[in-house]
């Protein structure tokens, strides 16, 4: 073990080395990871498929003779 020999992390490498509390922690990991890229993808895609609006909310030089 290359941890400090604190309190803190002996605490820690015991919960997290328990096969049972060490796999609930993996697969809420890799679970609340799935959400985020799904979520991700999601809001990309929708964004994708939104209109373009015709009018900006400030005229800019390369839009004066655009018609």
């Amino acid at each position: 073990m290359n941890f400090p020999d604190t309190p803190f992390f002996q605490i820690l490498y015991a919960i997290i080395n328990t096969p049972g509390i060490g796999g609930i922690i993996v697969i809420a990991l890799g679970l609340s990871m799935s959400v985020a890229i799904f979520f991700t993808l999601r809001w990309i895609a929708h964004g994708s498929q939104a209109e373009e609006s015709a009018t900006y909310a400030y005229p800019t030089t390369a839009l004066h003779d655009h018609e």
